[in-house]
């Protein structure tokens, strides 16, 4: 099939020989194309790219491809392409520490004079950069153009639409999908994070850069005082779109969390309503590992200042990043202080077989430090809810979720299954933390958001409303010493990310002063952190948060009173009741009460 593929294409000469010929001549630019981000490992850390078997495939048919156009003319544009994309993106990752996004591509041209001073005053530190971009790509150029009319290659038009379509594949998508979908992935390949961030750049922001010029907030700053105990273990859970009035240990009216309650019921745990700093995953995320509370407060998500990954590693602590999604929920979390990460693309044939349970098998196989700060994102509850415990034989389809019941309340039906699922892998990790850790931890469960499931026909989470903000926030902890003082959450009903951000840092030793803090005042924000987003004010007052009407970021200066848009009430937690009595008769539900 190989030689007839060649044949037809335009390769001269004996098809056997022409074949492996075509397939070492792409196999050997492919190598080339990928090697600026293993040159580049040579000096710096900071690019910690490594290689995906569905990229690599890819590039290797785009690479076969263009030498079987054998169109030296349309190779050298795709090559100039490449190059002018990765000369930006390598000399990016060596200064920032991270991969170039579409927000950093509209800067070359707003901050043009800028970035030509830093450029100037730090070439001497980073001119390896060009180097690990020189090298292959000027013999990427050598070969291509050689070997195209050395080998006598024929001309085809067939696979160079292949290229063409393949390439603008990417901005063809970008023309419905917002920039989270475009956002790098530290451990991606470098050019593959190019090409979904310049496509973007290209479709949605050339020819419109503009600058949104966040509020004025005063800086943060962090200071260190070494506690006397600190703990040896923090760990951090934080599963996608987990809604705390869909838990029963939240109150919720079944018993969607048997295990959370059970340690709840022998008083482990802490609990409060948590309130989400977003309705996005790639845009809470930054808020939160920066603890960062500010609607537009760019430069608190950028300096790094508050990061809780760079905090604990200065402390002393291991860092660790595990998640069952794509590298590119890295981008904002301060990738470059994480001395561990696993993601879905390490390990999706074990993922495949066994959905976010394979994470436990992940935790046994890591080298722990004698401390650890340990972040776990999972998607147990993340849409399409069922797929959760698909892999699974029995005992988490609880509630029909299958084409005999209406579609909503089979999808209700699949969420609360899928947060039972959940349950059991939380209990898990809290049980490897106390049977193989000695000393203190702290385990902390949130979700980055939480979920429409129905309600006034709303469904997912991309919307500033009640149910998207509403989190859960738990505690278990474990103290080698009974006689040691338990850590306590804020003394508050409710519990904003930036507040419990700032409170694991103060059990790290560090103090946060945040000028620009206002008492009993949150901030809940749309997906689009690095453009003139919307948010909420959400103003405390005892067991009601107000939600205030909508604003801008743009418009974050002339911000009115709070004008009320809706309210949510603090969870009775630990308490069973009937959220809907009416749907509970209806499904013939046996409505726990205590």
């Amino acid at each position: 099939m190989f030689p007839a593929f060649t044949a037809n294409f335009g390769v001269r000469g004996p098809s056997l020989r022409r074949s492996a010929l075509m397939a070492g001549l792409a196999t050997l630019t492919t190598i080339l194309l990928l090697a600026d981000d293993f040159l580049q490992q040579l000096y710096t850390p900071n690019n910690q790219a490594e290689l995906e078997l569905s990229y690599v495939i890819v590039l290797w048919i785009i690479n076969l491809c263009l030498w079987l156009s054998g169109r030296p003319w349309f190779v050298n544009l795709v090559l100039m392409l490449f190059a002018f994309m990765q000369l930006l993106q390598i000399s990016h990752i060596s200064y920032v520490g991270d991969p170039l996004t579409a927000i950093d591509i509209s800067k070359i041209f707003t901050e043009r004079h800028e970035i030509g001073g830093a450029v100037e005053s730090t070439f001497k530190d980073h001119w390896p950069a060009l180097l690990a971009w020189g090298i292959p790509y000027g013999l990427l150029f050598a070969a291509f153009n050689w070997g195209i009319r050395h080998f006598r290659i024929g001309r085809s038009w067939i696979p160079l639409i292949i290229v063409l379509l393949v390439l603008g594949s990417k901005p063809n998508r970008a023309i419905t999908r917002d920039m989270l979908a475009f956002m790098p992935g530290s451990t991606r390949s470098s050019l593959h994070n190019s090409i979904n961030v310049f496509s973007y750049y290209a479709v949605r922001m050339m020819g419109r850069e503009k600058t949104i010029k966040g509020p004025d907030y005063a800086p943060y700053s962090v200071s260190y005082t070494a506690p006397a105990d600190p703990p040896e273990n923090i760990w951090v859970l934080m599963p996608d779109s987990v809604r705390s009035d869909r838990l029963g240990v939240g109150g919720y009216y079944r018993e969607t969390t048997p295990n959370l309650s059970a340690l709840w019921a022998q008083g482990e745990l802490q609990a409060a309503q948590g309130i989400a700093a977003s309705v996005a995953t790639g845009s809470t995320l930054p808020l939160f590992m920066n603890v960062t509370a500010e609607p537009g407060n760019f430069k608190a998500l950028e300096d790094g200042t508050a990061n809780m990954f760079r905090l604990a590693k200065a402390a002393g602590y291991k860092t660790f990043w595990i998640s069952t999604q794509e590298s590119k929920m890295m981008n904002g979390i301060g990738s470059r202080f994480i001395d561990v990460h696993i993601t879905k693309e390490d390990n999706p044939i074990d993922l495949s077989m066994n959905g976010d349970k394979a994470v436990l098998d992940w935790l046994k196989n890591q080298a722990w430090g004698e401390r650890n700060f340990v972040v776990i994102n999972l998607r147990s509850t993340h849409s399409p809810y069922e797929e959760a415990y698909a892999t699974e034989d029995e005992g988490f389809a609880r509630w029909p979720d299958g084409d005999e019941v209406p579609y909503d309340t089979r999808m209700s039906n699949a969420y609360d299954n899928a947060v039972v699922y959940l349950d059991q892998i939380l209990a898990s990790t809290i049980q490897y933390l106390s049977d193989n850790f000695d000393g203190d931890h702290l385990w902390l469960f949130t979700s980055d958001h939480g979920q429409e499931l129905g309600e006034d026909t709303l469904w997912g989470h991309n919307r500033l409303t009640a149910n998207v903000a509403g989190v859960p926030i738990v505690l278990h902890q474990k103290h080698d010493d009974d006689s040691d003082t338990p850590y306590r959450l804020p003394d508050s009903r409710f519990i904003s990310h930036y507040e419990i951000g700032r409170w694991l840092l103060g059990t790290m030793g560090y103090q946060l002063d945040n000028p620009n803090e206002q008492q009993n005042v949150h901030y809940f924000q749309g997906e689009k952190l690095h453009e003139d987003n919307l948010y909420m004010q959400v103003v405390e007052n005892d067991d009601t948060l107000i939600f205030c009407r909508p604003t801008l970021v743009s418009r974050r200066a002339r911000e009115e009173a709070c004008r009320p848009d809706f309210t949510m009430q603090a969870l009775p937690w630990g308490q069973y009741r009937i959220v809907d009595r009416d749907r509970a008769a209806v499904e013939g539900e046996e409505v726990l009460i205590r």
